[in-house]
């Protein structure tokens, strides 16, 4: 008996990333019904690993599962944008007071060197670099706070951010804004001002939500 318990599991977990994959990738978009039926054809798997994946999405946010409906992919709506971009902006203010101490010049060049690529690829048009990049950089932001949960909650919550930035895109000039925020935060952190560092990531989370509202319906 056990050994069929481990293989629904095994399927269980592979459905869930490829679902999840297909999802933060934007080749299923917001709204969109996920049918087990169809997603059996297409992904290979049984229905009841399927089910398992749905609802552990539902846990993760992605997926919304509703009865007599079945499964779709989240919609975005003011609540959930405002919930999501502050957790991760608190987030990385908690990493930038705790990392300020251990602060190094290699780790200060470490993060001008991605803010130096980001503003690359956004004057050569590279967008799926460019968001790579903006990833990394907030990545090793938090990473330097030294707490290897909120890198891991951090980072979920962004890939969920990005993937529907995918779909609904940036407004005018936006993303040239966020390299030079980044420079801002960078001068703050070289002088170890944790209060300016601070004001930058608030105002910045301000902006990025307030763009991504105004892209999408804004009601809710």
């Amino acid at each position: 008996m056990g050994e069929p318990l481990d293989t629904v599991e095994n399927s269980t977990d592979q459905a869930t990333r490829l679902i999840r994959e297909a999802i933060l990738s934007g080749q299923i978009g917001p709204g969109e019904r996920l049918k087990t039926a169809e997603l059996a054809h297409r992904l290979g798997f049984s229905t009841m690993p399927l089910r398992e994946a749905l609802r552990k999405l539902e846990g993760e946010g992605l997926v919304e599962i509703e009865p007599n409906r079945g499964a779709t992919v989240r919609r975005l709506n003011r609540a959930y944008i405002t919930d999501l971009f502050e957790l991760n902006t608190d987030l990385r203010i908690c990493a930038v007071r705790r990392g300020m101490a251990s602060l190094t010049l290699e780790r200060i060049r470490a993060l001008e060197k991605l803010a130096q690529d980001y503003r690359g690829h956004i004057e050569g048009h590279e967008d799926l670099e460019a968001i790579r990049v903006n990833r990394d950089f907030n990545a090793r932001l938090v990473e330097y706070g030294g707490n290897r949960e909120a890198l891991r909650v951090f980072l979920h919550g962004w890939d969920i951010i990005f993937a529907f930035r995918r779909s609904y895109g940036y407004g005018a000039g936006r993303r040239r804004v966020m390299a030079d925020e980044m420079q801002m935060l960078i001068d703050a952190l070289r002088r170890h001002d944790s209060v300016a560092a601070e004001a930058i990531l608030r105002m910045q989370n301000a902006a990025m939500m307030e763009d991504l509202v105004s892209r999408i319906a804004p009601e809710g």
